[in-house]
């Protein structure tokens, strides 16, 4: 059975403990498993260079709590909102780790997928630079990467592979998960092309039908 196919079974059998619970699912409960490969541990050769990091007038700010906040140019609150666990390690555009999982970072407003998919080139010997402006984040359940746009203020939860001290890999082809402590027997090394990874990235795009602003006569339109 693919690893996928088993985490697709094991949250529909989650969703009616939720519901007995009385409590709608979180983000992260609710999401589809991700097809990531099994493949035999290879040899740490080294990874290239990820891109220089990006800047710009977009602040973000992850306590060790596990609270993001996003801030654009005018210091508005964009977004607020929870990780499923503590920060325990961030990487920021294409692979670029951070020296701490809490901090403030500056993101551009303008990255490439702020235009959607279309301006992204998918066989691109080197995917990496089309990532530019994402911040990442490994939580200490190691059960999600979680995956920020700060230009959109959007969010993504994207479902690891089984295993304990978690490994992430940014190569120019694709996302791999190394696993350190795992199950006797049990795969420790996965990966997923990032073209396999686009669906999901395109929900970190805008809005198709973004949301219009209320005023003081009418806060919340309908139109």
């Amino acid at each position: 059975m693919r690893l996928g196919t088993l985490l697709l079974t094991g949250a529909a059998l989650l969703a009616p403990t939720l519901a007995a619970q009385g409590r709608k699912p979180l983000a992260w409960e609710r999401i589809a498993p991700l097809d990531w490969q099994i493949g035999a541990r290879p040899a740490l050769e080294p990874v290239p260079a990820p891109p220089t990091p990006s800047t710009g007038s977009v602040v973000v700010a992850l306590t060790g709590d596990g609270t993001l906040r996003i801030r654009d140019a005018r210091g508005v609150l964009q977004l607020q909102a929870g990780l499923p666990g503590r920060p325990l390690h961030a990487w920021r555009d294409g692979g670029l780790p951070l020296p701490t999982a809490s901090g403030e970072w500056r993101f551009p407003d303008n990255a490439p997928l702020k235009q959607g998919l279309g301006g992204l080139h998918w066989a691109a010997a080197d995917f990496r630079p089309f990532l530019e402006g994402l911040l990442w984040v490994l939580e200490d359940g190691e059960g999600f990467l979680t995956v920020v746009h700060p230009g959109t203020a959007r969010v993504i939860h994207l479902p690891l592979p089984p295993g304990r001290d978690l490994q992430i890999r940014f190569l120019p082809d694709r996302l791999e998960v190394l696993a350190g402590d795992v199950e006797k027997g049990a795969p420790r090394q996965w990966s997923l092309a990032w073209i396999g990874l686009l669906p999901r990235l395109a929900a970190l795009g805008p809005h198709p039908n973004p949301v219009k602003p209320g005023t003081a006569l009418a806060p919340f339109p309908k139109d």
